[in-house]
């Protein structure tokens, strides 16, 4: 008892420190553009545009609370309680609609593959948040090395249940990394260079959990594929 007591105090403690650490960033920059509108704004124009990235850097802030509240939420049971049948199909196309300008001004081709017509019960909410997360990943870490960037997202059937897949052809995540990658504010080496809060897969983890499934990471040779799997008991016939 006493040593899951200490793990459970590590635990915390170790958190609390990664919260620390990837706040004092964002909000460092937040008061040197604070700052800086000040003192350079000589005009009306310079003056807004100060400001104007001062409320991205908030926005960004508030955006990485609420995925805290939300994955605290979630491990604890307190999720969302509206469910309904939710079409997983549906819910891709969504997100590969919302996200296409985005890979498009990135350069990465963002595709629908294969959809099955599966029917979840669940909150969409919940889930259209959690593949908004995940694609949103994909997009960022999509091709290298002379790569065509390319994240392609998928529906299908499977023995364990429905499985809703996003894969890339990045860099990929090392197997030993895996499970490391999945907890809240975890950032890899190789992902330092991008912008994030390190939430977004400790998000989908969470997500799948509340929904009785689970998230697997796995290889897309070459790249990373991230597989939402849902419990067949949540399947709607």
């Amino acid at each position: 008892m006493l040593a899951r007591i200490a793990d459970l105090n590590d635990g915390l403690k170790q958190v609390a420190d990664n919260i620390a650490h990837d706040l004092k960033t964002p909000l460092t920059r937040l008061r040197n553009r604070a700052e800086a509108a000040l003192a350079s704004g000589r005009n009306e124009s310079e003056l807004r545009a100060g400001l104007e990235q001062a409320i991205a850097e908030s926005d960004q802030l508030i955006r990485t609370f609420n995925a805290i509240l939300m994955i605290s939420r979630l491990e604890a049971g307190n999720g969302a309680s509206e469910r309904g049948a939710v079409d997983l199909a549906a819910v891709a196309r969504d997100v590969c609609e919302l996200y296409e300008p985005l890979a498009e001004e990135a350069g990465v081709s963002l595709a629908c593959g294969a959809l099955a017509d599966v029917t979840v019960i669940g909150n969409r909410e919940l889930i259209g948040q959690m593949v908004s997360n995940v694609v949103d990943n994909a997009i960022k870490y999509a091709g290298g090395e002379g790569k065509h960037a390319r994240v392609l997202v998928t529906v299908e059937k499977s023995a364990a249940g429905p499985v809703l897949t996003v894969v890339d052809n990045g860099p990929g995540i090392p197997v030993e990394d895996r499970e490391r990658a999945t907890e809240r504010f975890v950032r890899l080496e190789e992902s330092r260079s991008q912008p994030g809060s390190g939430l977004g897969l400790a998000l989908a983890k969470a997500v799948m959990k509340f929904h009785g499934g689970h998230l697997v990471l796995g290889d897309a040779e070459p790249g990373l594929a991230i597989s939402m799997i849902f419990s067949r008991g949540e399947e709607k016939r």
